[in-house]
């Protein structure tokens, strides 16, 4: 079902944590206030990335189901700790659960892509009234996990604290760091009807307050190598290990899709396979082979076709299984 009325981008002021918090909305005029919200944390390690990072086959797919897609900024590591990345969480749930609505809270479905999932889960740990569904687009889960505490990432090059000392005596700041314009997510890319549009041709120029700054990413190696991630968020990461032994949390758990590459190097498999393992019949993995980390993150519906038993058919997989579970809400 497309939306007669075209996309729009809308920009709001959610919080002021130290600096603003702000979101951005991806929807159209016509749609209802009784459909559920998606709230989508960007990637980066929660040490870099941008709200403005978002798939456009996700865009297309809330778009399609006249879903406001809601993607918000969040204060990164490492000049926030645990706690306040969970106020500022807590700011965009509350935010999305409200939007456009004032018959009682929307129903919202919370994901993210690589660390925005670690965001993602905090809700259904941490906050009342859980998720309809979570989306772990290649995420993490839990930074718990032995990969993210056993220096599993040794460069060829070790990172040093020399590296990325810059970035340790910074002011507080939101995610404005992206590695190009590529990624960066355009209204004009997609038709009235919902489809790619072919004439698009993307701004090489950044958005203004947006930097170009892959080094900024070098935290996220940084941490693992030196198994500082507990560290920076423990505080608020329970892990999963509850979910073999706490019946009741089990059952009010939302229900959970996984996607992920079998060629993850920056997430290693086993962290998805682990959880979906522990979460049982609560969760479902979609495999993406010969896949790496984020590797949809470019991709129109369009350029996923239509073959569910293709590598981008694992995508395809999951946005069919979150709409079962939307159906039977």
């Amino acid at each position: 079902m497309a939306s007669n009325a075209p996309i729009r981008k809308t920009n709001h002021v959610i919080a002021v944590h130290d600096i603003s918090i702000e979101c951005d909305v991806y929807d159209a005029a016509d749609y209802p206030s009784n459909t559920p919200v998606f709230l989508f944390f960007h990637s980066g390690g929660l040490t870099a990335g941008a709200r403005n990072m978002v798939p456009p086959w996700l865009v297309q797919t809330c778009f399609h189901r006249k879903w406001p897609l809601l993607c918000p900024s969040y204060r990164l590591l490492p000049q926030v700790s645990g706690s306040g990345l969970l106020a500022d969480v807590r700011a965009a749930y509350s935010f999305a659960q409200s939007f456009g609505s004032s018959q009682g809270p929307r129903k919202v479905i919370t994901g993210g892509a690589s660390a925005g999932f670690f965001l993602a889960a905090l809700i259904a740990h941490h906050l009342t009234a859980p998720p309809l569904a979570l989306l772990s687009i290649t995420g993490i889960p839990t930074f718990r996990h032995k990969f993210f505490n056993s220096s599993t990432l040794i460069p060829s090059e070790p990172i040093t604290e020399d590296d990325i000392s810059q970035y340790l005596s910074e002011p507080v700041t939101v995610g404005r760091h992206v590695f190009d314009a590529s990624g960066i997510f355009s209204v004009a890319s997609i038709l009235p009807s919902g489809e790619k549009n072919p004439t698009f041709t993307p701004d090489k120029k950044l958005p203004e307050g947006f930097t170009s700054d892959p080094n900024r990413g070098l935290l996220y190696d940084y941490y693992l190598h030196e198994n500082l991630f507990l560290d920076l968020v423990g505080e608020v990461d329970p892990g999963f290990d509850w979910a073999t032994t706490d019946e009741q949390k089990l059952k009010a758990w939302p229900s959970t899709i996984f996607i992920h590459g079998d060629a993850d190097a920056d997430v290693d498999l086993d962290v998805c396979i682990s959880i979906v393992k522990s979460l049982g019949g609560k969760a479902k993995h979609f495999l993406a082979k010969g896949q790496g980390h984020l590797f949809e993150r470019g991709y129109f519906l369009e350029d996923l076709g239509v073959d569910r038993d293709a590598p981008m058919g694992a995508v395809l997989k999951a946005v069919d299984a979150l709409d079962r579970v939307v159906e039977a809400s």
